[in-house]
C-alpha cells in the first residue's frame, strides 16, 4: 500500500470523503483529457485557399491534421511541472505518421527561466512518455509560432509542425521522409579538454547517469539578420521593437525545445533561457559579424558576457544567417569561453537546422567532438581522429550526415549520440559546477558485462547483449556501436584496414542483438556492403553496448564495452547446398559440408558447432538438424519431416558469435514453380463523404501462392476530387500498405494498377489502366501469406466530392509448393561401385530427363576435388577417375534435372 493511501485510510470521514471526490475528479478529468479528440485528419485539397507555412523542404510522406489549439492549450496547462517531481495524470493524443493517435502523460517542461517565463505566458514547453509506445518522448512547444511536437522513439523520430499560416492545420511527418539539400559547415576550436576530464572519461564502462538532471542557464544571442528573417516571416515588419523581439524569442523557445528533446533523452541535460535573453536579441543594430564565423565566435563571447553578466549564464550561443557552425569544445561553465559557440544557417527554422545545426555546435560546447572518419565535402579537415569512430560522413549528431559528398551514409543526422560522444559530453559534465543539479526518480539501466570473442576473419558475427534491467521499469533500447578510432581517414570503410571504423552506427532499437554486416547482406552473399564491411585481415574490433531508458523525467544510460578479436584464419564457409534448384527428401540421408578454416585452433579455439535450418529463407533459424557436433567440416543429417521451399542452412559454433549460411536457398519435400493468381471483387460500394472512417471491400483468397513474391491492386473508384481519398490494401494477417494517399486534389477518379515496379504519379492520368507506385510498398507483403482475407479500405477526407468504388482485384505472385514422392528424387537404376575402390569408380542410371548430368566429388571439408558435365544419350554409364586422391570419404553427387543422389565413397 503506497504513502498516499496510508494517509487517506486515518483522515477524519468528511476530510476523507472530499478527499475522494478530489480523486475521483481529477480520474475523470485525466479519463477525459485521453479521450478528448483535439486532432482531426483533413485533406490538402480543402486546404487549397490557405497560406501554407515557409518550409524549407516537403516531406516525401505525410499526414494532415487540424486541432482545436484552444482547447488543447486549456488541457496542456494542466500538466503538472516536471519539477515538481509527481507524477501526471495528463494524458493527451497526438497523431502519428500512421495517421492514427499515439498518448502520451505530459508534464510542464519550460526552456526559459521563471522571470522570463512570467514575461511570455503565451509560450510554453512540455515533455510527455509514451502510453502505446512508452519508448516514445514527446517535446513540445506552443508558441506564437503555433504547436510544434517532436517524438523520438525506438520506431523512429517524427515531427508535428504547423502547415497553414492560420496555425489551424499540422503536417505530421517522419524525419527519414525529409530530405533537405545542405549547406553547412562546422569547425571546432582547440581542444580544452583537461588531462582530468579525459580520464573521467576513460572511467565510463558502465554508467553514464546519476539520477540528476542538469540544468544549464542559455543565453542565446542572435544577429539582427537572424531577427530580420523570423519578424518578417511573422508579419511584424513594421512591428513594434517589443513585438519583434517576442516572435525571435518564440523561434528560439521552438528550437530550444528540439535541442532539449535530445539532451534530455540522451544525456540528462536541459537548457533554460536566462531571464534577460531579450537583451542579446538585436533588432536593429548589434555588434556582430554575420557571416564570418571566426569573428562572431569571439564578438559571441564578448557580447553575451557584457549584457548577461559571466555570473549568469552557463552557456551561450549566438544564432546567424550565415557563416556556418563554430564552436569551442567542452566550454561550458568556463568564464573566458563559455559563450564560444555558433550557428549559422540562411533558413534557421525545422528539423535539419535544430538538430543537425544547433544540436551540433551545442554539443561541441558540451565536450563532443566529431565523430566522422570521411574525408570529402566538407569532411575534409574537420576530423578528429582520436574520436572518429564512424564511417564516412556518419549519421550521429555530432557526425556530417549529408555534408561529405563520396562519403554520405545518409542525408540528415540521427537523432541520438554516438556512446563515444556521450562518454565526451560525460566527462564535461562531471568535471564541472555550474548546472543546478535535480535529483530525479530515474535510475540508469544494470547491464551485465559483455566477453571478450575471437573470431575468423572473412565471417560474419553477432553481437548478442544480455538483458538489461531497470529499476523503475522503464522501456529499454540498445545499440552496439564500433569505437575504433585513429585510424587512416578514408571516405569508405575496407575489409583490408586494420584499425578505424568499419562498421556504421545504427539507432537504438528494442533489439539487443545486431548482426554484422545486417542479416539480409549476409543472405545475400555479400559481407563487404559499404557501410558494414567484415574485415579480411585480422584485427582488434572494439565495440559498445549501450543501453537507455528513454525515459521523458531524464534519460538514463548504461553501457559495457567489449572486443571481438579476428585472428589471421578464415573465412569460415558453409560449402554444401550452394547451387540452386537443390531438393531433399524427408527421412533421407544429406551431408553438409564447412570449411573449417583454422578455427579449432589460432584463438579461435571452436571444437564444436550447431547446424540449424531456416524455412523462411533465412529470417530465423528454428530447426535443429545437429547439436554440438565436431567441427570437423562435415555432418551428415537426417532431413526432417518437413515441406518447404525455403530453406537455407546456418552453422554456428558453439558459445561463440560468428556463422555461416549457404548461399541458396533450397527445397525439403517439394516442387518449387513460379504462379500468378487474380481475384477480384466486383460489387460496388459507396463511398461516405467527409468521413476519415474507412469503408472497406474484401476478397478471399482460397488459391494463393505459398510464397508471395510480388503483389499488383487494380482499383476502379469514380469520385469527384481524388486529393479527398486514402485508399490502403490490407493483407491476410493485417500488413498494411497505404496505395493512395490524398494526391491530385484537382482529378476525378482512380482508375489505376498499384505496382512498385510502375512509375510515379502523374496526377494528369489517374485512370484508364495508368500503372504507378503505391505510397507505400506492396513488397510489404512478401513472404507473407496469401490465403484468407483481404481488404481494401477507402476513406475520403473532404466534404462535397462524393463516389464510389466500383470494383477492385489483386493479382498476387509467387512460388507454389507441391509435394513429391520419393521416387520423384530418386535416380532410376542407380548405382555405384565398386564401393570401397582406389579412386576410380563406375557410376550407372536411367536418365528421365534430357538435362545433362553432373558429378561432383567433394571431400569431407566441403573442397571441390571432381566436377563433370555429361550429355543424356540413353543409358548413363561412365568411369570416374579421382586422380591423386588422397585415401578417405568423399561424398559424390549425381544430379539429372530434378533427380539425384548423393552416396558416399571411401577411398583406399
Amino acid at each position: 500500500m503506497s504513502i498516499k493511501q496510508l494517509t487517506l485510510r486515518f483522515l477524519p470521514k468528511t476530510i476523507m470523503k472530499s478527499k475522494l471526490l478530489l480523486l475521483a475528479s481529477l480520474l475523470l478529468l485525466n479519463l477525459g483529457n485521453a479521450r478528448a479528440q483535439y486532432w482531426k485528419p483533413v485533406n490538402n485539397g480543402n486546404l487549397a485557399g490557405l497560406e501554407k507555412t515557409e518550409r524549407m523542404a516537403m516531406p516525401s510522406a505525410y499526414h494532415l491534421f487540424s486541432v482545436d489549439l484552444a482547447q488543447l492549450n486549456n488541457t496542456l496547462h494542466t500538466a503538472p511541472s516536471r519539477k515538481a517531481g509527481v507524477p501526471s495524470n495528463v494524458i493527451v493524443a497526438f497523431p502519428g505518421t500512421d495517421g492514427k493517435l499515439q498518448h502520451f502523460r505530459l508534464y510542464e517542461a519550460s526552456v526559459m527561466s521563471p522571470e522570463l517565463a512570467a514575461k511570455h505566458q503565451d509560450m510554453q514547453s512540455y515533455t510527455g512518455q509514451g502510453v502505446e509506445d512508452p519508448t516514445a518522448t514527446i517535446r513540445i512547444s506552443v508558441t506564437s509560432w503555433g504547436f510544434h511536437g517532436m517524438v523520438l522513439s525506438a520506431k523512429g523520430t517524427y515531427f508535428i509542425d504547423p502547415y497553414t499560416t492560420d496555425l489551424k492545420n499540422y503536417i505530421v511527418y517522419k524525419k527519414s521522409d525529409l530530405v533537405e539539400d545542405r549547406q553547412f559547415t562546422c569547425h571546432v576550436e582547440s581542444e580544452v579538454e583537461t588531462s582530468a576530464q579525459r580520464a573521467i572519461e576513460s572511467e565510463q564502462s558502465v554508467l553514464s547517469n546519476d539520477s540528476s538532471l542538469r540544468t544549464y542557464r542559455l543565453a542565446m544571442a542572435c544577429t539582427i539578420e537572424y531577427a530580420r528573417y523570423h519578424y518578417v516571416r511573422a508579419g511584424l515588419t513594421n512591428g513594434t521593437e517589443a513585438q519583434k523581439k517576442a516572435a525571435v524569442l518564440a523561434a528560439m523557445v521552438v528550437t530550444v525545445t528540439r535541442v532539449n528533446s535530445v539532451y534530455e533523452k540522451e544525456l540528462a541535460v536541459t537548457l533554460e533561457l536566462v531571464p534577460n535573453n531579450e537583451d542579446i536579441i538585436f533588432i536593429t543594430s548589434d555588434s556582430f559579424d554575420n557571416t564570418n564565423a571566426n569573428t562572431l565566435i569571439t564578438q559571441s563571447q564578448t557580447v553575451i558576457t557584457a549584457a548577461i553578466g559571466t555570473a549568469n549564464f552557463d552557456i551561450g550561443h549566438t544564432v546567424s544567417t550565415g557563416g556556418g557552425g563554430l564552436a569551442g569544445l567542452g566550454v561550458i561553465c568556463n568564464s573566458n569561453n563559455k559563450a564560444r559557440g555558433i550557428t549559422g544557417s540562411s533558413a534557421p527554422v525545422g528539423d535539419p537546422y535544430d538538430i543537425d545545426f544547433v544540436a551540433h555546435e551545442v554539443g561541441h560546447q558540451f565536450g563532443g567532438s566529431h565523430t566522422f572518419n570521411g574525408i570529402s565535402g566538407s569532411c575534409q579537415g574537420n576530423q578528429e581522429p582520436a574520436y572518429a569512430v564512424e564511417p564516412g560522413g556518419g549519421t550521429t549528431i555530432m557526425a556530417y550526415a549529408g555534408l561529405c559528398v563520396t562519403g554520405d551514409i545518409q542525408t540528415n543526422s540521427d537523432d541520438y549520440f554516438h556512446t563515444v560522444t556521450l562518454d565526451q559530453i560525460y566527462a564535461v559534465l562531471r568535471s564541472t559546477s555550474c548546472a543546478v543539479e535535480t535529483t530525479i526518480n530515474n535510475t540508469a539501466p544494470d547491464v551485465p558485462t559483455v566477453g571478450v570473442r575471437s573470431i575468423p576473419y572473412g565471417t560474419a558475427f553477432i553481437l548478442k547483449g544480455s538483458e538489461a534491467t531497470d529499476a523503475e521499469g522503464d522501456a529499454l533500447t540498445y545499440s552496439w556501436e564500433q569505437t575504433n578510432a585513429n585510424g587512416t581517414n578514408v571516405n569508405r570503410p575496407t575489409a583490408t584496414s586494420t584499425n578505424g571504423p568499419n562498421f556504421r552506427s545504427l539507432p537504438p532499437t528494442t533489439e539487443r542483438d545486431r548482426y554484422f554486416p545486417q542479416l539480409s547482406d549476409v543472405l545475400a552473399g555479400n559481407l563487404t556492403p559499404t557501410w558494414e564491411v567484415i574485415p579480411s585481415v585480422a584485427r582488434t574490433l572494439t565495440f559498445a553496448y549501450t543501453v537507455r531508458d528513454n525515459s521523458a523525467l531524464g534519460g538514463q544510460t548504461s553501457k559495457r564495452g567489449t572486443s571481438v578479436l579476428v585472428r589471421n584464419v578464415g573465412p569460415f564457409v558453409v560449402t554444401s547446398q550452394a547451387e540452386a534448384g537443390i531438393t531433399w527428401i524427408p527421412g533421407e540421408q544429406q551431408t553438409i559440408t564447412w570449411d573449417v578454416a583454422g578455427t579449432t585452433g589460432s584463438g579461435v579455439n571452436t571444437s564444436q558447432v550447431n547446424i540449424l535450418l531456416s524455412t523462411n529463407s533465412g529470417l530465423t533459424f528454428d530447426t535443429v538438424l545437429a547439436s554440438a557436433t565436431d567441427n570437423d567440416g562435415s555432418e551428415t543429417i537426417t532431413v526432417p519431416n518437413i515441406l518447404n521451399g525455403n530453406c537455407r542452412i546456418k552453422v554456428e559454433p558453439v558459445d561463440n558469435i560468428y556463422y555461416a549460411v549457404n548461399a541458396s536457398v533450397f527445397a525439403i519435400g517439394v516442387s518449387v514453380s513460379e504462379e500468378c493468381n487474380t481475384n477480384a471483387n466486383t460489387a460496388s460500394v459507396t463511398i461516405p463523404d467527409n468521413d476519415p472512417a474507412f469503408t472497406t471491400s474484401t476478397i478471399e483468397v482460397t488459391d494463393g501462392v505459398d510464397n508471395v513474391t510480388s503483389v499488383t491492386v487494380n482499383v476502379n473508384i469514380t469520385h469527384t476530387g481524388v486529393g479527398d481519398l486514402i485508399v490502403k490494401a490490407i493483407n491476410p494477417v493485417g500488413t498494411e500498405v497505404i496505395l493512395w494517399q490524398q494526391r491530385c486534389t484537382t482529378n476525378d477518379d482512380l482508375i489505376i494498377n498499384f505496382s512498385d515496379a510502375g512509375s510515379n504519379a502523374i496526377c494528369a492520368t489517374t485512370e484508364f489502366g495508368f500503372t504507378y507506385k503505391p505510397s507505400t510498398p506492396l513488397s510489404a507483403f512478401n513472404g507473407q501469406e496469401a490465403n484468407g482475407t483481404w481488404t481494401l479500405a477507402v476513406s475520403d477526407n473532404a466534404a462535397q466530392n462524393t463516389g464510389t468504388l466500383n470494383n477492385w482485384s489483386l493479382t498476387i505472385c509467387g512460388q507454389v509448393f507441391t509435394p513429391l514422392s520419393a521416387t520423384q528424387f530418386n535416380l532410376k537404376d542407380f548405382a555405384l561401385y565398386p564401393n570401397p575402390n582406389n579412386g576410380s569408380f563406375n557410376v550407372q542410371f536411367t536418365p528421365q530427363s534430357q538435362d545433362a548430368t553432373v558429378i561432383k566429388v567433394h571431400d569431407m571439408r566441403g573442397r571441390e576435388v571432381f566436377s563433370s558435365n555429361y550429355t543424356a544419350t540413353g543409358m548413363f554409364n561412365n568411369s570416374i577417375n579421382l586422380q591423386n586422391a588422397q585415401s578417405g570419404i568423399y561424398m559424390v553427387t549425381v544430379q539429372n534435372g530434378s533427380r539425384k543422389e548423393v552416396r558416399k565413397v571411401v577411398v583406399n
